[in-house]
Formats: C-alpha cells, structure tokens, sequence
C-alpha cells in the first residue's frame, strides 16, 4: 500500500518559534486538508490539579496518536503481535483557553491565579458580537465557546475524527473533569475557492510578515510567545448571492471571479457598471509567489465603489503588522456543508484567524471605516446601479481563545502554577 504523506510541521524551523502547530504560517506550509474544531467544558467542582492532570493525559494520547499508536490496539495478553501502527503525523492539534477558564462561575473552584486578558471575553449575544455580523436565527447558547478547545487540522477527515474520539475514549477511561461540549468541522477545497466561487486567502498577510503579526510580546506575560485564536463559523445564504449577477458579484468582492486579479475601477457601459481588473495582474493560481505577492494587497484604486470591496474593507489601510494602526491578522478558511435541509444546502466557512492582539479582528469587523457598517462588501450610500450591501453571512458559532507558547508538559501548563 503506497505511504500517504505526513503533513508538514513547524516544530524547530525558526529558531526561538514557540507558536504551537496548526498555525502554518511559513513559507513552505499550507493549511491541510481536514479541520476539527472542538470545545470542552471543566466541571465546576473540579479543582486545578484535576483540570491539570486532564490536559495532560488529553495531550499524551494525541502526542501517541500522533506518533502512530492507539491505546486501545495494544498487546495485552502473551504472545500477542502489535498491529500495523497507523501512518503516524497525519494531524497536528493545537490547545487554547477560553474567557471562562479564567473567569469561573459563582462557587465553582478558580483554575489559575493569572488574570483573563482583558479583550479575552464571550462574543455576547444580545445584539450580536459585531455591528453587522448577527447570529443566526436558533443558535445554542455559548456556541463555539468553551473553557478550553481543541484545534485539529489533518490530512483527512478520518484523521482529525479519530483523534477527538481517542480524546472522548481518555477522558471516559480516566473519569477526567472535563467535558467535550462540541465539535465543528470543515475542510479545505482542492481549487482554493469558497463557496461563493471566488479565490479564497488572496489577500492574507504577507509571509514574511505573519510571525509578527501573529506572535504575542507580552501582556500577559504567560503568553509571550503565543498567540490568540478566534474562531467564527459563518453561514453564507448561498441562494441570495447567486441571485446576483456576475459583475455584482465581481463590485461586492473586489476582484475578477475566474482570475482572482483586484479590481481598479467600475466603469459605466451603456448605463451599467462593469468591473475592470488591473492590467497586468497574473491570474491566480498559475502565478508565482512573487507575482501573486505584488497583487496580494491590491493598490488603492481611487475608485470610490471598488474601495468600498470586500478585499479593500478587510485590507484598509495595508499598515505593517508592528503599527498599532495595521490590525494584521492571519487567516485560516475551511469550508463546510452541515446538511441538506428542504432542498437547499446548508453551508458556509469556518473563519480561523491567529493575531497577537484581539483587538485587531475587532476593529475589523467593528469599524465602520472597515466591515463594520456592512455584513460583507459594499457601499452604504451606493449611487444608481451598485450593488446594495448584502446581509448574506451570519454566525452559527464562535469564540475566543488564548493559545499559549509549546510548554513542557503541554501548552499552558504554567497557568496551573
């Protein structure tokens, strides 16, 4: 049986990274194929001892797993011969604590003495997290937030399945205090586009400016050298966006649908409005990285209607990582299909992003001058013929997490104390 490979790590590439796996944030890594998300709850009574031994025994069995064994197909009568290991280094997974970590319910035992970094908080749900971004209708309370989660990114959905259920199998064999509350999926498309048919991560930060973006300097002191994680799973009204036309499509983005090249004007043509991609541009995904990073934060244009795009409003002012003005994050996207329900899918991506600061992505999604008074694209004031902004994303699922550094005996440990 020929060898499927191992996806590609981080771990002693740069030297001083202390970011965990699951950010494949270096020249030569993208993204694998499957995603996994997964939260778990600590039961009030439990104390922080408990609390620490449980994300130990969590992370010795995914560190096996990883490394090709399963507990459950050991020898254990005489003679017996071990089985075939699996294919070892078929996911990575990454740990993050949640708001509620730190800040534990009335009468429940405190965790850490480490305070909850201040931004780190529940995304709230009476008018919405952010100003345009609302939650669906019929969202479970605390959806996509725990006390802890689980990120595992693999190589295929067995991969990243069987190791929650080997986490599900631990935490039952050993009566650990913790709970796995949820589990949300996803995967990455072959042809780099998402649902609404254009390319997706285009315009993601600069590889040679992610680390900077991405790594924590202090503030609190136990996560310099990690990072925050924020998790949004986004549903897309797939029916209302393929009602546009084409070229509305094309205004709302900001880019050519087939070439993925920025647009640098809206013409008129015979009283309609007619996109028009820079000259020059190389399509994407033929181009090469040094091509596609000349076009990857698309000039300002000086064109009211293409500024207010989607890829302008998420890139506004293209400031570098360092500035406190740039709010840079680095995104990671997974697709996802829920279900068919009366004939119409239900679907919509998994937004992953990694940022030093959570102040960033708020900002982002919260001021008006960048997708803060629009759901996705667009221009509030539109003149005669644009595309009115399109209320097609809403939010199934979300939370914040801070991840801490790679730590002996996992990540985080030194919040136990």
């Amino acid at each position: 049986m020929k060898k499927l490979p191992s996806i590609t790590r981080t771990e002693g590439v740069v030297e001083g990274l202390r970011l965990q796996p699951g950010i494949y944030l270096l020249p030569e890594q993208r993204p694998p194929n499957a995603f996994l998300f997964a939260t778990l709850d600590i039961a009030p009574s439990t104390d922080s001892a408990a609390v620490r031994n449980a994300v130990s025994e969590i992370t010795d069995v995914l560190r096996e797993l990883q490394g090709g064994g399963v507990r459950d197909l050991q020898p254990s009568r005489a003679q017996e011969v071990p089985p075939r290991p699996i294919d070892p280094g078929t996911f990575d997974f990454l740990i993050g604590y949640g708001a509620s970590f730190f800040d534990r319910p009335e009468g429940a035992q405190q965790l850490t003495e480490h305070r909850r970094p201040a931004l780190l908080a529940p995304l709230g749900r009476r008018s919405g997290p952010f100003s345009n971004l609302a939650w669906g209708t019929d969202v479970p309370n605390r959806a996509g937030e725990g006390d802890l989660c689980l990120q595992l990114t693999g190589r295929d959905a067995h991969a990243v399945s069987r190791a929650v259920v080997e986490v599900w199998k631990a935490i039952h064999d050993h009566q650990l205090q913790v709970t796995l509350r949820e589990t949300y999926d996803g995967f990455a498309r072959d042809d780099g586009r998402s649902w609404i048919g254009f390319h997706d991560g285009v315009s993601n930060i600069r590889r040679s400016q992610r680390r900077v973006a991405v790594e924590c300097t202090g503030d609190p002191d136990w996560n310099r050298g990690g990072t925050y994680l924020a998790f949004l799973r986004l549903e897309i009204d797939l029916a209302t966006w393929r009602d546009l036309s084409r070229e509305a499509q094309e205004i709302l983005v900001g880019r050519d649908k087939l070439s993925g090249c920025a647009l640098e004007a809206v013409d008129e043509e015979n009283g309609r409005k007619v996109p028009r991609p820079y000259a020059g541009c190389p399509a994407a995904p033929g181009a090469t990285p040094q091509e596609q990073d000349l076009f990857r934060d698309p000039p300002e244009s000086g064109d009211e209607i293409v500024e207010a795009s989607h890829i302008h409003r998420a890139n506004q002012n293209r400031s570098e990582p360092t500035t406190a003005a740039g709010h840079r994050i680095f995104r990671q996207g997974y697709e996802y299909l829920d279900a068919v329900e009366a004939g119409t899918p239900r679907l919509g991506l998994n937004f992953v992003s990694f940022q030093r600061d959570l102040e960033d992505l708020r900002q982002v999604l919260g001021l008006s001058s960048w997708l803060g008074d629009v759901n996705f694209g667009g221009r509030r004031d539109r003149g005669p013929g644009e595309p009115s902004p399109l209320d097609f994303l809403s939010l199934r699922a979300g939370g914040f997490y801070a991840v801490p550094p790679r730590e002996d005996p996992f990540p985080g440990a030194g919040l136990f104390g």
